[in-house]
């Protein structure tokens, strides 16, 4: 019980202040716990932070899991259904919640803590979405060319999260309840199009 006090103690304090700003003795207050417990459960601040990353982003993978590309449905099917989870992860249930905000601290100013998120969690994710993709754009591609072409595809749902403020000034819109849905056909029709036009000067070179 005490662990998990800690970490969603921890989780306020972060989302709060950031990793650099937030203190030990704050978490554990909030956790009515000592501060040696923390050592106790995660070895230290560093190793908390590091356990809070990995329990948010690997509940937002678990909950919507990329599609296999062994068996998923292939085609613009299938790049919907890996845009559908992307967007849900940056976007479903909580919109105003301790995903974007744990997300956007650690990208704007990195903690060590970043390598091992990537490492564990994101990388898997990136080479499966990257499977997706080659399949897309057929044997031809270089691998160079399916990384950057996924990378495209995350940016725009990435997008949505990390530009929410002028998104929302722009075209208010865009995170009505039912924008989700729309933002992904967009987003498919949008990167379907270009991974099949990739496709096509991959195959015939001097056309």
């Amino acid at each position: 019980m005490t662990r998990g006090a800690l970490l969603q103690a921890a989780t306020a304090v972060f989302v709060e202040q950031g990793y650099e700003l937030a203190r030990v003795r704050d978490i554990a207050d909030r956790a009515s716990a000592n501060v040696a417990a923390i050592n106790y459960h995660f070895g230290g601040k560093q190793a908390l932070y590091v356990a809070v990353l990995r329990q948010h982003a690997g509940e937002r993978i678990e909950r919507y899991p990329l599609p296999d590309p062994t068996v998923a449905t292939s085609g613009e099917a299938g790049l919907r259904t890996a845009i559908d989870m992307l967007l849900s992860r940056f976007l479903a249930d909580d919109q105003r919640g301790v995903v974007p905000k744990l997300l956007m601290r650690e990208f704007a100013v990195p903690t060590p803590a970043l390598t091992t998120l990537i490492e564990d969690l994101i990388a898997p994710q990136f080479r499966q979405l990257s499977a997706v993709v080659a399949g897309l754009l057929g044997e031809q591609a270089p691998a160079e060319t399916v990384t950057r072409c996924s990378f495209s595809i995350v940016s725009q749902c990435m997008f949505y999260l990390f530009a929410r403020p002028l998104v929302q000034t722009l075209a208010p819109q865009t995170y009505a309840d039912d924008a989700l849905e729309q933002l992904s056909a967009h987003i498919t029709q949008f990167s379907f199009a270009a991974l099949q036009a990739q496709r096509r000067r991959l195959e015939t070179p001097d056309a």
